[in-house]
């Protein structure tokens, strides 16, 4: 009844990621080197979950099945300080963990700060830069299925690189973008194995764990809809200690789509769906209590499915007047693509037409050419 209680608060709060966080003009797992106006303030959450059965092989006599399930989500603000700088503070609401205590509520903090909008090659092109913070603010850490999660004060930089199709409507027309960073889990002399079934045989890091992390993210619109295809992962540059669950690099590949009813909403349906390797590099602490040493399960989830929403909450401080210009230049471009779209009908019904003039054209010539013999051969 407990773990029911919070999966319907998770469900209230429709809030995730999987070891990443949307921010300002973001996919789902990509971060376009774009940030918010001055004064602009987004809410986005999303909910993400994975389920497998799995059996239990502790006993070599009597087995039972055991249905595994990972639910996390995050709740996040982003606030666009300057037209340069934009700050994303989340909180991470749930994260299961299969521990005695199932799940984190709350889990960590998550912080980043965003400097970017630096256009150049005539403004096809996007650069920015990221500073990424995670506070290990939950009861438990190092859990199985998701991304390794130290407990301590975890930081990271990243650059982005945005590329537009089209420089002039370049949130209408297709995009690239491309994230390369590197992180530090920071927990060397940190415990990080601390099964709750076996006190006192805790144990530390020997060293801290680091990681090239990479996201490639393409945007297709097409009207109220954007269709997104997205591939992310890590490759540590330091492996974490032998006890940690997911010490093994990853990658995912997300197709998702994304739909924008109202310029103030949008809603996001994706799934991730694992490429890497389902190797288990982990060695764990005690064979007989550890729930994770038998069972046939990788470190990490084979396919995550994802829901997101975002809401965006205040407008740019210039909404007075360039907003209103903005909001009219907005209005002029749908007019104006509805107009070619009603274009493009007449000119297909147009086309239609003309064939079929020209058919009716080829018959009526064939029906002389059968008068004529026909009247040729009545003589």
């Amino acid at each position: 009844m407990k773990k029911l209680i919070s999966v319907v608060m998770v469900c209230f709060f429709i809030s995730s990621a999987f070891g990443q966080y949307s921010g300002s003009k973001a996919l789902m797992h990509t971060q376009t080197a774009k940030t918010f106006e001055a004064g602009r303030l987004d809410f986005h959450s999303d909910f993400n979950f994975y389920t497998k059965l799995a059996e239990d092989l502790l006993s070599r006599i009597n087995f039972t099945a055991a249905n595994y399930w990972v639910v996390s989500s995050n709740m996040l603000m982003t606030y666009g300080i300057v037209d340069n700088v934009d700050l994303t503070v989340a909180l991470r609401l749930y994260q299961d963990t299969h521990y005695m205590n199932e799940y984190n509520l709350p889990d960590d903090i998550f912080a980043m700060l965003k400097v970017g909008s630096f256009s150049f090659g005539k403004r096809r092109f996007y650069g920015a830069g990221m500073l990424n913070l995670r506070v290990g603010t939950g009861e438990a850490h190092n859990y199985a299925f998701v991304e390794y999660a130290s407990g301590g004060v975890e930081y990271g930089i990243k650059g982005a690189l945005s590329y537009y199709i089209d420089p002039y409507l370049p949130e209408r027309n297709f995009s690239a973008h491309l994230n390369l960073g590197w992180y530090n889990h920071n927990d060397a002399s940190k415990i990080v194995y601390d099964p709750p079934e076996q006190p006192g045989r805790k144990m530390e890091a020997g060293n801290n764990a680091m990681e090239l992390q990479y996201d490639l993210g393409l945007i297709y619109p097409v009207g109220a809809v954007d269709f997104m295809l997205e591939l992310d992962g890590i490759n540590y540059l330091q492996q974490p200690d032998t006890m940690v669950f997911s010490r093994e690099d990853y990658m995912y590949v997300t197709p998702s789509i994304r739909y924008k009813p109202y310029r103030w909403l949008s809603l996001d349906l994706g799934v991730d769906i694992r490429l890497s390797s389902d190797k288990d590099e982990t060695r764990y602490n005690s064979r007989i209590q550890d729930p994770f040493r038998d069972i046939n399960l990788p470190n990490y989830a084979d396919w995550m499915a994802r829901l997101g929403l975002t809401f965006h909450i205040l407008a740019p401080k210039d909404q007075s007047y360039g907003g209103m210009e903005r909001d009219r230049f907005n209005r002029r471009i749908d007019y104006f693509g509805n107009s070619m779209a009603d274009r493009d009908r007449l000119e297909k019904v147009r086309q239609e037409l003309e064939k079929l003039k020209k058919q009716r054209e080829d018959a009526e010539k064939e029906l002389e050419e059968l008068k004529t013999v026909l009247q040729e051969e009545g003589k």
